[in-house]
């Protein structure tokens, strides 16, 4: 009879908090997690493509409807989520970890903040018709505009 003396665990995510940390899936040795965006408004004018390659994330992003704040993030399985979001008040982020990207398609001046643990600013996103890339690692909330 074989005994295994090395514990079988699967690798935790980097952040810890409101953030969540990384599940198993069922997918053979692969480790994935779902960004959360909380809270999100499900009707027409928010939206969450979930579980989508690398190329349709890229076009989901240039694709940001005018008056929308765009982010995507990784899902740790080469897979993406991606969210439409509109309403101007502060989301808790759980589950997004390392790199990701935004476009603010918001319109006039409206700013979107990204704030760490301690709700200090990070990263401003001012209107911009380019995606960036983001560091989600330090950002814990999101305020739209």
């Amino acid at each position: 009879m074989l005994i295994s003396v090395f514990p079988t665990a699967a690798p935790a995510a980097q952040a810890t908090g409101t953030r969540g940390t990384a599940s198993r899936t069922t997918d053979v040795g692969a480790t994935a997690w779902t960004p959360i965006i909380s809270p999100l408004y499900t009707d027409r004018e928010e939206r969450r493509f979930a579980h989508v390659d690398t190329d349709d994330r890229n076009l989901l992003i240039d694709l940001c409807p005018s008056g929308r704040l765009c982010v995507a993030a990784g899902e740790g399985d080469g897979r993406h989520t991606v969210f439409y979001l509109y309403y101007c008040n502060e989301r808790s982020l759980t589950n997004f970890i390392g790199d990701g990207s935004a476009k603010n398609a918001q319109t006039g001046n409206a700013r979107a903040l990204l704030l760490n643990q301690n709700r200090v600013i990070q990263v401003v996103l001012n209107p911009d018709p380019d995606p960036v890339r983001v560091d989600w690692d330090p950002i814990y909330y999101i305020d739209p505009c």
